[in-house]
């Protein structure tokens, strides 16, 4: 249980970090981490005795639909890290692959490997809202979004 706090306390201060420092790229991408840790919260397992002896479909419901966030402020942001945030996201996503492909898999491993990959996600989102606020310092500004062609 002690983890489930580490990661919401990690999640909290990355998230204020981003909503403080960060712009439009960082706080859509905070508000996504946020909404689904509360989705995954409340997500229920397929198998109440066994979580993760199984491909868990709601948990990989909340991730696809993070996914989708992830890529559309890929694609928008006037950024690279968006793109190794949502990259490590996808790799989040073929976790519940191996599992759907290889049943046997240990349910620690299942949920351990998903969970873990959640920590670089949230160090690039803390560092990318720390230099865009110091690119905000040093030029006046710095664009959020690259225009549409």
């Amino acid at each position: 249980m002690t983890h489930v706090i580490v990661f919401n306390l990690t999640l909290l201060l990355t998230c204020a970090i981003a909503f403080y420092a960060g712009g439009a790229p960082e706080r859509w991408t905070a508000l996504v981490f946020i909404l689904g840790a509360a989705a995954t919260f409340v997500a229920p397992f397929s198998d109440a005795l066994r979580p993760f002896g199984r491909l868990e479909p709601m948990l990989l419901l909340v991730d696809v639909a993070m996914l989708g966030g992830l890529v559309g402020i890929a694609l928008r942001a006037d950024r690279y890290w968006p793109l190794y945030v949502t990259a490590l996201h996808f790799l989040a996503i073929a976790i519940h692959g191996v599992k759907a492909i290889q049943p046997t898999l240990v349910p620690w491993m299942y949920a351990g490997a998903s969970g873990k990959i959640a920590y670089p996600m949230l160090l690039l989102l803390a560092v990318g809202a720390v230099r865009h606020r110091r690119r905000v310092a040093r030029f006046g500004s710095d664009p959020d979004w690259s225009p549409l062609p």
